[in-house]
């Protein structure tokens, strides 16, 4: 209901009286109740298509159904179909026993012109200034030991791979683009950090991408493909190609909880490096429990990553699982807390006759940031963020904590 006022801007009055109309043809009210509901999200997020099919199926069994024919006349009008919007608008004066009152005010509601909507685009731009205390994920303990047996030797790591300490600044920008009548929305993000001292671990990022939501029955999917690039100390380091389809099956409208699964294909090159491309395989289930100022939200997924050539422990397998929590503390502050933990299991010994073990990594981060809506389309954020990264490998292990604080401005 919330989208559907958004949108249109009804006076109240014509919205109750067209939409109590449905209570005496209502032979089935809660399925009816739940496929307009939904109609409404779909208006809301404008997956118009979708919307059109649901409205249709509602006025198809109840053809008096006076929410269900305004609100596909005033969307046929928004997407420049003046013809079928006067169409339905007739159709209304016709079949709904509408006082003269309420019939003057539909006439008045009724358009006079009806221009395609400008496609909906968004931008927002971020600031971060911070201090990291490990940049390089320097090694926990500076001492190793390589071989085994007899030929075991202790060694000392040298000054560059322990913990390097710095501060940072960072500015991004996303931006978003509707395409066409079907709600495909295009987005590009681009990520810029610097260190003040450690200028080799600067980083930027692109990323851009494509995204299609659909309805089948009653099943909401949601296909994204990505492709990315980041670039480390002025070089190119990364490239990734990542598809992903995001499958939503129904729930009871009246319920907080909502489930979801994802199923996505990453592949990832290193220009630079040999021997550590690799394509994943993710197969993951969302959870999420939500009411007007709290939000909470987990998930667990299985990866199955496979090298494409001879990487230090070949191919691994690993699950990720997360927690996040979201809570309106007024109405400019908000917290979030997060955790997150990565396993991942080597196949193979990670080096033959120097580390004699297969890779075992076990990583966890906890967050805590507090927000607060300094001013309209304006965010301050505070956040903390802790990485322990445990492994099997004494070399590989290493802990780091960020500090940071974030001004964000978006024109939506």
């Amino acid at each position: 209901m919330r989208g559907f006022k958004l949108l249109y801007q009804l006076p109240l009055c014509i919205l109750i009286a067209l939409l109590t109309l449905q209570v005496a043809h209502a032979d089935d009210g809660t399925e009816n109740d739940a496929l307009y509901i939904d109609a409404l999200k779909a208006i809301s997020e404008k997956r118009h298509d979708d919307a059109k099919i649901m409205l249709g199926k509602l006025i198809e069994k109840m053809p008096q159904h006076g929410g269900a024919l305004l609100d596909l006349a005033m969307l046929q009008c928004e997407l420049g179909n003046k013809e079928e919007a006067d169409r339905l608008f007739q159709t209304m004066k016709a079949s709904l026993p509408l006082s003269g009152e309420q019939l003057h005010k539909l006439e008045l509601l009724q358009p006079k012109n009806c221009i395609p909507r400008n496609p909906d685009r968004k931008f927002a731009v971020t600031l971060e200034a911070g201090y990291d205390s490990n940049v390089n994920q320097g090694a926990s303990n500076p001492n190793f030991i390589l071989g085994s047996g007899a030929q075991q030797i202790e060694l000392q790591l040298l000054p560059e791979y322990q913990p390097k300490a710095d501060r940072f600044a960072t500015v991004s920008a996303n931006a978003s683009q509707e395409f066409g009548q079907a709600s495909t929305l295009g987005y590009t993000q681009l990520r810029l950090r610097n260190y003040e001292s450690l200028s080799a671990f600067n980083t930027a990022a692109l990323a851009v991408g494509l995204e299609q939501p659909w309805n089948w029955q009653d099943y909401n999917f949601r296909a994204t493909g990505l492709f990315s690039l980041l670039t480390l100390g002025g070089q190119l380091y990364q490239k990734q190609e990542i598809v992903q389809l995001r499958l939503t099956p129904p729930a009871r409208q009246s319920s907080p909880w909502r489930f979801g699964t994802i199923v996505s294909y990453s592949n990832v090159k290193y220009p630079t490096l040999s021997n550590f491309d690799a394509h994943t395989w993710e197969l993951r289930g969302l959870l999420s429990y939500e009411t007007e100022k709290f939000l909470l939200q987990g998930g667990l997924a299985y990866l199955a990553d496979r090298a494409h050539a001879d990487r230090q422990g070949g191919h691994r397998q690993g699950y990720y699982s997360f927690l996040n929590l979201r809570r309106q503390l007024s109405q400019r502050y908000e917290l979030e807390l997060g955790w997150n933990r990565q396993l991942w299991q080597s196949q193979s010994i990670y080096s033959p006759n120097l580390i004699e073990v297969a890779r075992s990594q076990d990583t966890q981060t906890l967050k805590a940031a507090l927000s607060w809506v300094m001013a309209d389309r304006q965010t301050l954020q505070l956040e903390f963020r802790a990485t322990n990264n445990k492994e099997n490998i004494s070399i590989l292990q290493y802990n780091g904590k960020t500090l940071q604080l974030n001004w964000q401005w978006q024109n939506f």
